[in-house]
């Protein structure tokens, strides 16, 4: 005599439930997963490879700049911070409110020499380097830092939570992103 065993209603659907459940899961993280691939703050071998292009093209341009900008910290030696865009050159003096002008016609053409620069950067912070930003890209967001000799790149960069490094040449580094936000946050203000 065979026994037949009837599966009740429940405990099939709880199984179903389960099951659909943990395919939901696994498409959530593989959606996720392939969105960070694309989109997210890892190191792009190919945006690496165009910065490194453009700087070399116009390092002459670049290293006007950070002179521009040593000038503006010579002539601000209480600033903590220093942000120069297209349309504002702002100083932060250390306990006091950001004060921003209009770039001269000779800023405003230097700065249009450089392609692609959001905004340039110096903080009293970082020790006489000067940072071009460039964040009109899409994430992730790559830096090209001047720094003065005897910098260990390597150990600035994790120390900031940059992700990669690149000689640029003397002085010049490409910097990757820093994928954590709060620290990118941190880093610029």
């Amino acid at each position: 005599m065979t026994t037949s065993r009837r599966r009740s209603p429940v405990r099939i659907l709880l199984v179903t439930l389960i099951a659909l459940a943990t395919l939901f899961l696994a498409f959530r993280v593989a959606v996720i997963a392939s969105l960070e691939v694309h989109f997210g703050s890892g190191f792009d071998h190919r945006r690496f490879d165009k910065l490194e292009t453009e700087f070399d093209n116009t390092q002459a341009a670049f290293s006007e700049a950070e002179g521009r900008m040593r000038e503006l910290a010579a002539a601000h030696p209480q600033a903590e911070r220093i942000v120069w865009t297209r349309a504002w050159i702002c100083v932060r003096d250390a306990g006091r409110a950001e004060v921003c002008q209009r770039p001269t016609p000779d800023d405003e053409a230097m700065y249009l020499a450089l392609p692609s620069t959001d905004r340039i950067v110096r903080q009293a912070k970082d020790q006489e380097r000067t940072f071009f930003c460039f964040y009109g890209e899409d994430p992730p967001r790559y830096t090209i830092m001047h720094a003065p000799d005897g910098t260990d790149v390597k150990a600035f960069a994790k120390d900031r939570g940059f992700r990669s490094t690149r000689s640029l040449g003397q002085g010049w580094v490409l910097l990757g992103p820093i994928p954590d936000l709060d620290r990118e946050n941190e880093q610029w203000q």
